[in-house]
């Protein structure tokens, strides 16, 4: 009954989330206004509530009651073309990406508590009215979504030291089409014949703890560390349609029982530092390495107990990814203007974790260089955030010659580049 209910508000929370055409891997480079006006930088600094999200040691900084409500709005761009599509647009899609956070800290105790939902990440992308090989035309779409509540523990050592540690509870769940109006019987090769696949909100719970190191070893210099497990799951639950509606002897669409294994977030380790050159003027570093090499290899996903007598007993489509580890740094700054003002701006390099040899329009994450902007504006106990970050073109190209792991041909190019704006609210009540 726990888990059931952990499932449905994770559902409830996620359902207006929509898919975040994440930056980093499936990543967003930052969670919350805050950290996004600094393109990610907040190992070290970490010290709002969002902050079990990036260092759960960095709660320890904090006094009272502290509350965080944060909304992002990602609007990606992607253009597509192979041998048999000019440059095509993908269909615009908006995401909207929440993040809640409580945290509760005071002097008289040195354990620093609270609990966080916050949308991780995924991918998404949608291109309607391609031409395929088998001379129609068709759509392909993707939609993996991620959210997680956080419960936080962080103990200090003093004022200059603290660990912590997250518990993610995860939710995910996925769907695609590709070609799913397409059916297409090789009579002189059935190898080579193509059903177009639908499969329909495959879903999983997810888990996986962030450790947090927090040290001040002087008062203008902190340092941060963290490290992060990979999530273990599979998808489940789904439906999947199959068009065989060209098939001699079937004829029909056929829908199987669907589950899809392999689509793994990464495990990551980071290490961060801030340094305030002035009382007004913080500086912040963060170099983090995300895992997906051990990650993401080739995603199945398998059907069983077809709706038709006769039907394949079982359907495997292996979709072959091998993504690369990838290096992440991000530099960002900030500079309080007046007591009620500060300003930020920051950088973020992702180098893409995806091959040239299986790229694929379906799960394009290929953006490196972001720059972003930010203001936060504090009224007493309050203060609102705003951030807008930009993520450069990226353009890559897939000549892999193997139709087995390149299904859009030699030549296959997607560039993407996004925008993301995000808005947010911290206030925070002093303990009795």
């Amino acid at each position: 009954m726990r888990q059931r209910l952990a499932v449905a508000i994770l559902a409830l929370a996620l359902a207006p989330a929509g898919a975040a055409l994440a930056t980093n891997g499936l990543y967003l480079t930052g969670y919350g206004a805050e950290v996004l006006g600094r393109a990610g930088a907040n190992i070290a600094v970490s010290d709002r509530t969002l902050g079990l999200n990036s260092n759960p040691a960095g709660i320890a900084q904090l006094q009272g009651d502290h509350f965080t409500a944060s909304l992002a709005l990602m609007a990606p761009s992607l253009e597509f073309e192979n041998m048999v599509n000019a440059a095509t647009d993908s269909k615009d899609r908006y995401f909207p990406l929440p993040a809640f956070a409580w945290v509760r800290a005071g002097k008289e105790t040195p354990w620093a508590y609270g609990v966080g939902f916050v949308a991780q990440g995924g991918m998404g992308a949608t291109f309607e009215d391609l031409n395929t090989f088998f001379g129609t035309r068709d759509q392909t779409y993707t939609q993996v979504r991620f959210a997680t509540l956080s419960p936080t523990l962080a103990y200090s050592f003093g004022e200059d030291a603290a660990i912590g540690a997250t518990l993610n509870i995860g939710y995910a769940d996925a769907a695609f089409r590709f070609f799913p109006s397409t059916s297409f019987f090789n009579a002189q090769a059935p190898e080579w014949s193509f059903f177009g696949p639908k499969m329909e909100e495959a879903a999983g719970m997810q888990y996986s703890l962030r450790l947090g190191w927090w040290w001040r070893p002087d008062p203008k210099w902190t340092v941060g560390a963290i490290y992060s497990t990979k999530t273990e799951s599979t998808f489940d639950g789904g439906t999947l349609q199959v068009n065989f509606e060209d098939h001699p002897f079937l004829g029909r669409k056929v829908r199987y029982d669907a589950e899809m294994d392999g689509f793994t977030f990464a495990a990551q380790a980071g290490v961060g530092t801030a340094v305030r050159l002035s009382d007004d003027w913080l500086v912040a570093l963060d170099v983090k390495r995300y895992f997906w090499d051990d990650a993401i290899d080739t995603i199945e996903v398998r059907g069983t107990n077809p709706s038709v007598a006769g039907a394949p007993p079982e359907i495997l489509l292996p979709f072959v990814f091998d993504w690369r580890d990838q290096w992440v740094v991000a530099l960002g700054t900030e500079y309080r203007v007046s007591d009620r003002l500060t300003l930020r701006a920051g950088y973020n390099w992702g180098e893409s974790p995806v091959p040239d040899a299986t790229l694929t329009p379906l799960f394009p994450a290929t953006v490196e260089h972001h720059l972003s902007i930010g203001a936060g504006i504090t009224r007493g106990a309050v203060t609102y955030e705003v951030a807008l970050e930009h993520a450069f073109a990226a353009s890559q190209t897939n000549d892999n010659p193997d139709p087995r792991v390149n299904p859009f041909g030699p030549g296959a190019r997607v560039d993407h580049s996004q925008w993301t704006l995000a808005f947010g609210v911290s206030w925070a009540r002093a303990r009795k």
